[in-house]
């Protein structure tokens, strides 16, 4: 699991409680044995989603989504595996082992002390340069609104900033983007005379800058940090620490600049994030999908800001489930969300959210733009346009719903095109019950392990999963009072996680007298099933070749335990 051994995440999640975790954000509520809550993963008004304290497990019967207290932190807070461990240890009070292959996590840690001491040092140089004040103020900004985006100052020195570090944190400078070189190898400031940006990764922590030009003539106007080790701008959106922490609104508004998401906060609509000079990305969609169900994109209404909104359509449908929305806002041709709420205010711009055209609407649109549907001709070139399209989405309530619309104005029946094809070992996997009960009592109660005799030979039946239920096995032998949720840990990394998440629900109504029952007849039916295949082969041997004394007996008392 990662860099962290997988006996300290047995003992983390020994020692933690994940009904204490879940509970500081789900409202929770006794029901029965376990706890049940609304889904923080999808809306609904119905609690769905249950917290087994015996099986320090979590699942959502509404969406699905399931797992540990590590996987629990892992969707709610957007953390990777191994921050979701560090702040689970933090609340245990253990320390995460250090191990072969931290360096890299350590010089990660360096560069954010440089970028956060950067941003402390621009904020300082802030407070002497009267016209950026005078031009914050000319646009509405309170010094409040500058100290919650952290903004800052870039003095016009070429090494104003080198100046306030140690020779030897040159290097670090470099690394984070804060520094360049020239032709001849001279190294300098890239930010420099320019209105400072700091760019926040979901927990807060500085990863890049963004620089606005002061000067009229000065070029680029926006200037932004280059990628590096912390910051890969299609992976981040600037504001999305701050939404989490200032707003409780249902939907999220996906803007296009820096001083948008500025002037919504400065104007209490802190639900907001921006795109940081690139196009909205698959991963932005499945970011914010995580914490909202709602997803209003706001362009300007000109031609710039319809392509870009149909980009942002094309990307976003095949993440576009049934419990999922995603809206498209057109401002004002000349307007961005920045003017619009400074001129108009914000009850205006809440107005013209809810007015915001849906996906589905939006989609036809795109589709049918520029043909003639009430023509034959016009007709099949929106069949052929369309097939491609809606091919996209993912199989459910939605995709049947565009086809049917497709076909009322094509007048052709619209079939998408069959789902991907799986895996035959998966697609067996999935088929074979009698070892997907085995798996699925096994992880609801690890202790069965202990009634798997050493001799059981299921490698001779044709059933998949067998080498999970080794592992499973193997895992418990090695850890005898492992808990459910641990066990799911150590498979977080193969290609069967997913499954396994959906099979532990299998047997979750099953009490433990129940599920030994449920074992035992498992037991008989896996047993009759192996001697059947051991008799079949002895019989085949005895026609190919004939038997020996030893696998003659072997087969009489195979016979004799079956008619038994």
């Amino acid at each position: 699991m990662a860099s962290i051994p997988n006996d300290f995440i047995d003992n983390l999640l020994d020692r933690i409680d994940i009904v204490d975790v879940v509970g500081a954000r789900v409202s929770l509520k006794k029901a029965g044995k376990d706890y049940s809550g609304l889904c923080p993963f999808h809306s609904e008004n119905t609690p769905s989603f249950t917290v087994s304290q015996q099986k320090q497990f979590y699942h959502c019967f509404g969406c699905g989504k399931n797992g540990s207290a590590i996987g629990f932190l892992m969707e709610f807070e957007g953390l990777d595996f191994v921050d979701a461990v560090k702040d689970l240890a933090s609340l245990a009070g253990v320390d995460v082992p250090q191990v072969a292959g931290s360096a890299p996590q350590k010089a990660r840690q360096n560069l954010y002390a440089v970028t956060e001491k950067a941003t402390r040092v621009f904020q300082h140089q802030l407070k002497a340069a009267e016209n950026v004040i005078e031009y914050l103020k000319n646009r509405g900004i309170s010094g409040d609104i500058c100290q919650r985006f952290q903004l800052g100052y870039a003095r016009n020195e070429w090494d104003g900033l080198m100046k306030r570090f140690p020779q030897n944190e040159h290097e670090l400078l470099k690394k984070t983007g804060l520094t360049t070189a020239n032709d001849r190898g001279r190294i300098y400031d890239k930010f420099r005379n320019r209105l400072m940006f700091p760019i926040h990764d979901k927990r807060g922590r500085v990863i890049a800058f963004g620089g606005r030009a002061i000067e009229a003539d000065q070029k680029p106007k926006y200037l932004n940090s280059p990628e590096t080790d912390l910051f890969h701008k299609s992976h981040e959106l600037y504001g999305l620490h701050l939404a989490r922490k200032h707003s409780q609104d249902d939907h999220i508004l996906v803007v296009e600049g820096y001083m948008d998401v500025i002037a919504l906060h400065q104007h209490g609509i802190a639900n907001a994030v921006a795109t940081l000079g690139t196009a909205t990305s698959s991963h932005h969609i499945a970011q914010l999908f995580k914490i909202w169900d709602r997803i209003v994109f706001c362009f300007d209404g000109d031609n710039a800001g319809r392509q870009a909104a149909e980009k942002a359509l094309m990307t976003a449908l095949p993440l576009y489930l049934d419990h999922t929305i995603i809206e498209f806002l057109f401002l004002p041709s000349g307007e961005d969300p920045d003017t619009y709420v400074m001129n108009q205010g914000a009850e205006s711009f809440k107005n013209l959210v809810t007015q915001a055209t849906p996906l589905s609407e939006f989609l036809l649109q795109v589709i049918s733009k520029g043909i003639n549907t009430r023509s034959l001709d016009g007709k099949a070139q929106l069949y052929d346009k369309a097939r491609p399209v809606i091919d996209q989405l993912p199989k459910g309530t939605f995709k049947s719903m565009m086809e049917q619309r497709i076909a009322e104005q094509s007048g052709v029946p619209l079939r998408g095109k069959k789902p991907p094809a799986v895996s035959p070992q998966k697609q067996q996997f999935l088929n074979d019950n009698p070892n997907r009960k085995m798996i699925s009592l096994l992880l609801n109660n690890p202790a069965l392990c202990e009634k798997i005799p050493d001799d059981l030979n299921l490698h001779i039946l044709s059933f998949k999963g067998v080498e999970i239920i080794d592992r499973i096995v193997e895992i418990h032998r090695a850890n005898p009072h492992i808990k459910s949720a641990a066990m799911l840990e150590h498979f977080r990394h193969t290609d069967y996680n997913q499954f396994l998440g959906f099979l532990m629900n299998m047997y979750d109504h099953l009490n433990a007298e129940q599920q030994n029952l449920e074992f035992e007849d498992l037991m008989n039916f896996l047993n009759k099933q192996i001697n059947q295949v051991k008799i079949a082969r002895l019989r085949e041997k005895q026609l190919q070749e004939g038997l020996s004394s030893e696998e003659k007996q072997a087969l009489v008392q195979l016979l004799h335990q079956r008619n038994e």
